[in-house]
């Protein structure tokens, strides 16, 4: 049973990573939710994104920015900017994993677009 008070969304979308250099990476965003969003890349990216592929470093979860391109059904892309830490790393072939991630904080009206999102996705998929 979903304990989610917002369902994950699982739609691929346009979303940009800066590490902790500072560097930005363009990657897949395939779901998100009002807690979340897990991204999928390169093995090469990954290793950008999560220093040598571990989420944690020096004793805490990897912190990095997103920028997300959320695709509303009217075909417009709303883009928001979130803070997160990394919540988990997985290999799921030879050269691509996924990164799942955790809004620590949100850009200011970040939240309600995300939701507007979220709710108006799962609105589209009840027909």
């Amino acid at each position: 049973m979903e304990k989610r008070l917002y369902p994950r969304v699982v739609k691929q979308f346009s979303a940009v990573v800066e590490n902790q250099q500072g560097q930005q990476l363009k990657v897949v965003a395939v779901d998100t939710s009002s807690d979340g969003v897990c991204i999928q890349c390169s093995i090469i990216k990954r290793d950008l994104i999560t220093p040598g592929g571990s989420f944690v470093s020096n004793g805490k979860p990897v912190e990095l920015f997103i920028w997300l391109d959320l695709p509303f059904e009217n075909g417009v892309a709303k883009k928001i900017c979130a803070r997160c830490h990394v919540s988990f790393s997985r290999r799921i072939s030879k050269d691509q994993c996924k990164i799942g991630m955790r809004y620590m904080e949100l850009d200011e009206g970040g939240y309600a677009t995300l939701i507007n999102y979220i709710e108006s996705a799962s609105a589209c998929n009840d027909y």
